[in-house]
């Protein structure tokens, strides 16, 4: 059930000297809703291209059996849907099966049943579903080693499947292309060692081997979450539909999600061989949901502005847990992280893509977060799933940019300009902040009570850091408020490149470095009036708000080497 993401993604491996490195996050998440300059332009030509690619007859997938709803939503409401049917009409309120991405929904309700103090997903998996260390364990799988935490974040160690996919079963063999596994030289076996379904396929499942000790490396299973799944109804006392209704659809409203199948008019069906029709049994927790792009737009929502999980516990959610064999991916609980450097044409810096893939017969279907910007896409296709590879690699590399130029606009608008003392007051203190492209704010002056504090800083960081070469003095938002209308920036000396060596501790971030009478040196709090509008900067360590005087000009490509930057040392520290 799990997808290779977009080709495009993936970075080309390049020789490089040096490092050239940007702060992640150098923008607040863009309101989308009083300017979206462009936007429409951009879902305009993509709604063409699709209509035109489906009409080329040279599309990259099957036109004549393929239909897909497609949503992309920011914090406040949805921004752009489009979709396509065969004959029937397809909406945003039509159901496909949503497979794999069932288990986002899973794990959301394990952590709300921690959040309700029922239990803690550092629990044993054994603590909650008792069977599996009662009798034979034949396959020697190590339950009370294993968390929830390691089934949600595929780091069990344990098996894949029990019985999907086995070969020993004849409806496994008829998808797998052939009709008895004799034929394809595995030996006779017994009737006996055919996997059972039902709650007994715990007891056949302990016969299997663990892959991996647990926690030692991710895998991807099934059986990881169907564990889940026996665990939230064992805690419950309610059958797994009931707690996915009280605790998720009822808060959310979300009244298109069901694992109980839908009338057929209300559904996306392919031709050909599907899973429309497939009762999950007790595999629903892994990939049983139908759903539409409408509610899953809605849960998109409330993940990134938190309404059911507070922010750092959905900081905590989005985190990796483990890393996979390649630079760009890592799995999460139970998401599917992408890191890349390719959405910006005039910068290196490393963007986050949280996502979870969903594949059963005749359905395909990507969830997909985007915290940096407050966006969340859903592509949901029922046919051929190489439509889904297409349409959100389109998407991703059309509308992500145009999002990335809104942000740097409303930084520009808000932020820059120059803020100094108020008047009548004798202290000489000042800061200019500029636009500098992919980097956001930059200071450019820095005057404390007559003094070159930039200078100032910059050496302090120098001492500190051990680093040297072209550098700025660049601001990046902490997301914390301070009072109603303060909000918190960090002051940060980046370094323009860094050698290519393996172990270079100048990549570790560090915020907080250097402290005045316990108040940090590098933070700028801006001040907001009731309209949003920045008014002022307050410098605790600094003892002094400064009151917003002038905007300044943007940049609105990559720095030039004519472009003001800081001079510090490098050495290497360790």
């Amino acid at each position: 059930m799990f997808l290779t993401f977009v080709t495009f993604i993936i970075c080309s491996a390049f020789v490089s000297t040096c490092l050239h490195i940007e702060p992640s996050n150098p923008f607040p998440p863009p309101d989308l809703t009083t300017s979206n300059d462009g936007l429409e332009d951009v879902f305009k030509n993509l709604e063409a291209t699709i209509r035109r690619t489906a009409a080329s007859g040279k599309a990259p997938w099957a036109t004549n059996r393929t239909e897909f709803a497609v949503e992309l939503t920011s914090t406040e409401s949805t921004i752009w849907k489009t979709s396509y049917a065969i004959s029937d009409d397809v909406t945003d309120k039509t159901y496909f099966r949503i497979a794999s991405i069932t288990k986002v929904f899973t794990v959301l309700a394990v952590l709300l049943r921690q959040k309700a103090g029922k239990w803690s997903i550092k629990d044993s998996i054994a603590q909650h579903v008792p069977e599996l260390t009662v009798g034979d364990n034949g396959g020697g799988i190590n339950w009370e080693a294993i968390t929830l935490e390691s089934l949600a974040s595929q780091l069990s160690g344990i098996p894949r499947e029990y019985g999907q996919s086995d070969m020993a079963d004849s409806v496994s063999d008829h998808q797998l292309g052939f009709e008895n596994p004799l034929e394809i030289g595995l030996p006779p076996i017994n009737e006996n060692e055919i996997p059972e379904c039902g709650f007994e396929l715990i007891f056949g499942f302990k016969k299997r081997t663990p892959l991996f000790m647990p926690n030692y490396q991710s895998t991807y299973s099934n059986m990881a979450f169907v564990l889940l799944g026996f665990a939230l109804e064992s805690s419950s006392g309610c059958s797994f539909k009931e707690v996915l209704s009280s605790t998720i659809y009822e808060p959310l409203g979300l009244g298109t999600t069901s694992l109980t199948k839908p009338n057929r008019s209300q559904g996306a069906i392919p031709d050909g061989e599907n899973d429309w029709h497939t009762d999950f049994g007790k595999y629903e927790a892994t990939g049983g949901i139908y759903s539409t792009s409408s509610d899953m737009s809605i849960l998109a929502r409330a993940i990134l502005i938190h309404k059911l999980l507070d922010e750092a516990t959905t900081n905590a959610w989005f985190a990796p847990r483990s890393y996979s064999s390649s630079l760009e991916f890592a799995y999460g609980m139970p998401w599917e992280i992408f890191r890349t450097t390719s959405l910006l044409q005039d910068s290196q810096r490393s963007q986050t893509i949280i996502s979870k893939a969903g594949n059963v017969r005749g359905y395909a279907s990507r969830f997909v977060l985007f915290p940096e910007y407050g966006v969340g896409l859903t592509v949901l296709v029922a046919g051929d799933g190489r439509a889904l590879t297409w349409i959100e690699e389109e998407i991703l590399k059309a509308v992500l940019p145009k999002i990335e130029e809104i942000a740097r606009q409303q930084v520009y608008h808000k932020y820059t300009g120059t803020y100094v003392a108020s008047p009548g007051t004798v202290i000489n203190s000042s800061v200019d902040l500029e636009f500098q492209g992919s980097s956001g704010l930059v200071v450019t002056s820095w005057i404390s009570n007559d003094t070159d504090f930039q200078h100032t800083f910059a050496t302090l960081w120098k001492k500190g850091r051990g680093t040297k070469g072209s550098g700025r003095v660049q601001l990046t938002p902490s997301r914390i408020r301070r009072g109603p209308f303060g909000e918190v920036w960090h002051a940060q000396v980046v370094t323009e490149s860094l050698p290519n060596i393996i172990l270079n501790t100048n990549l570790v971030e560090d915020i907080d470095p250097f402290v005045y009478a316990s108040r940090a040196i590098e933070e700028f709090i801006f001040q907001h009036n009731e309209e949003g509008d920045v008014i002022g900067v307050e410098l605790p360590a600094l003892q002094i708000t400064l009151s917003k005087k002038t905007t300044k000009k943007a940049h609105p490509g990559p720095r030039t080497q004519g472009q003001k930057l800081l001079e510090v040392q490098h050495s290497a520290k360790y």
